[in-house]
């Protein structure tokens, strides 16, 4: 579209104002200004990322991901605050110095829902501990997390909190960086889920003195799990259904009031990579295009409106195996061909993914790894071997201009163009003026079209054609403008065989160019 909107822009920059205070004397001056001069290309009008080269043509190659679920998308540890206290059962005990008089193990339910998780590794986060020493002399704490390793090394910590009493206790804090540690979630029995131990060991300082215990006395230490990312997980991650609507607008397609394109060998398709080593269902329900003229295209497919079951993935973490989900569209499957002919700018996709739809059939052997994610990919082939048949493109632009006949003022000009066009279409271009309450004040058209490059001849291997077209503006239109306050640019394409006598699909080749000059010769009204 923009090789030929370029004809349109310079109208909005012909047109300037002279004020004077008196009119003494009127004469007329002719001007020639140059206003653009550039080289389009392929690559300037389409992502060049999804242009590929095939036999010296170009298509259109895509892969988009509709949907990644990675573990984050799974399983999210909340920050929780975790509270390890031990009350003594004893009274008036007078302990001498360097007495273990706590040894205790908690278990501690992380809460996560139905997710049932066993095992997991921790790729960034930490805990954060405060232990609280209610005793008259320096105690010296040990905190344990069993079941929290690196490296087969259990996570301990020594704390030597200072006296305290139980409303105003000894405090001290730390932090555990818990990057790379393993935590196994079984609990004490190896049999559960979802639960974190600590394991509390005190001691009165060795070194201190002889001190009197309470059964008031609460020994304590609070870890708060802070930021905690996984690396892996291994459990039940419950059974979770996805629907999804997806809708994107083509500002290119939106454009396309009318007219017929025609392409063959198109396919489309749907690749699913599941890296999970969990099962799930995919069910593409609709994916459809709807036009300017509100003409809707759904796309027709076998699969389209059934579950589709997705493999786990197989293997470990050295040596997985991914499962792989493919459907292929094309036009001896589908209706492709009419879908994308159709030209719709609103697009519509709506899918549903249910994983672990069977439930928990692994008993809790699920497995996760952060970067091997499940991935819904849509891709699609598109050779460039298409048909126009008065395809419309249209855009509107505002266009202020003021152009006051009582002072120096533009009377009459036009706009040329020398273009150079080794595409093989085949453009005309024309303008709509309109006032502020969308009526039409005038039609101005090129006094040519825009000639295919099949109509000319070989230059350094690429079909090229010469054209010049101009847009006159007499004096009569010329007032007109002043009125005006939109543009409307009509662009009508069309892909004629080497004669011109009727349209026919055409390939673009590669390195096709658009050059071209533009510039205005105007006669301008001098009042002085």
């Amino acid at each position: 579209m923009k090789i030929l909107l370029f004809v349109a822009f310079p109208v909005f920059v012909l047109s300037f104002l002279f004020s004077c205070k008196r009119e003494q004397t009127v004469w007329d001056s002719n001007w020639q200004l140059p206003l653009l001069s550039d080289s389009l290309t392929l690559t300037n009008l389409v992502d060049d990322s999804i242009l590929s080269v095939v036999g010296g043509n170009y298509q259109l190659s895509f892969d988009r991901e509709l949907l990644t679920m990675k573990l984050s998308d799974f399983v999210e540890i909340p920050d929780t605050t975790i509270n390890h206290a031990y009350a003594l059962s004893l009274n008036g005990i007078t302990i001498p110095p360097g007495t273990s008089f706590v040894n205790d193990i908690q278990e501690h339910d992380l809460h996560l829902g139905e997710i049932e998780l066993k095992k997991i590794v921790v790729k960034s986060g930490g805990i954060k501990i405060k232990v609280l020493n209610p005793i008259a002399t320096k105690t010296n704490f040990t905190v344990e997390l069993p079941g929290v390793t690196q490296n087969g090394v259990t996570l301990s910590q020594f704390f030597a909190a200072p006296a305290g009493t139980n409303s105003q206790p000894g405090q001290v804090n730390g932090f555990v960086d818990l990057s790379g540690y393993t935590v196994d979630l079984r609990g004490a029995d190896l049999g559960g889920f979802n639960l974190i131990q600590s394991r509390l060991v005190v001691q009165s300082d060795p070194t201190g003195q002889s001190v009197v215990l309470s059964n008031q006395d609460s020994m304590r230490f609070v870890f708060e799990l802070a930021d905690i990312q996984l690396d892996y997980a291994r459990g039940y991650f419950g059974s979770q259904l996805i629907s999804e609507t997806i809708n994107k607008n083509s500002a290119l397609l939106a454009s396309i009031q009318s007219g017929l394109i025609d392409i063959d060998a198109a396919t489309l398709g749907i690749r699913i990579e599941n890296g999970l080593k969990l099962s799930a269902k995919f069910r593409l329900n609709e994916f459809k295009n709807t036009n300017h003229q509100a003409q809707t295209v759904s796309l027709n497919h076998s699969t389209i409106g059934n579950w589709q079951t997705i493999n786990a993935a197989t293997g470990t973490y050295a040596s997985l195996t991914t499962s792989v989900y493919n459907m292929l569209v094309d036009g001896a499957n589908s209706n492709l061909e009419q879908f994308i002919e159709n030209h719709g700018g609103s697009i519509g996709v709506n899918y549903d993914l249910h994983v672990n739809p069977w439930g928990n059939i692994s008993g809790g052997w699920d497995e996760i790894w952060d970067n091997h994610p499940l991935s819904v990919q849509i891709t699609g082939d598109l050779p460039l071997n298409i048909q126009m048949d008065n395809l419309l493109i249209q855009d509107t632009f505002p266009l202020t201009i003021k152009n006051d006949p009582t002072k120096t003022h533009i009377k009459a000009g036009r706009i040329w163009m020398n273009a150079t066009n080794a595409f093989p279409l085949q453009g005309s271009v024309v303008l709509q003026l309109l006032d502020n309450n969308n009526n039409l004040i005038t039609i101005l058209s090129g006094s040519s079209t825009v000639a295919s490059s099949l109509t000319g001849n070989i230059v350094n291997g690429l079909y090229q054609k010469d054209s010049y077209l101009v847009f006159d503006f007499p004096e009569s239109i010329v007032d007109l403008v002043g009125a005006s306050s939109k543009c409307v640019v009509k662009l009508i394409l069309n892909t004629p065989n080497a004669t011109q006598s009727s349209n026919t699909k055409v390939s673009i080749p590669e390195n096709a160019f658009f050059k071209f000059k533009v510039g205005t010769k105007i006669t301008i009204e001098n009042r002085l």
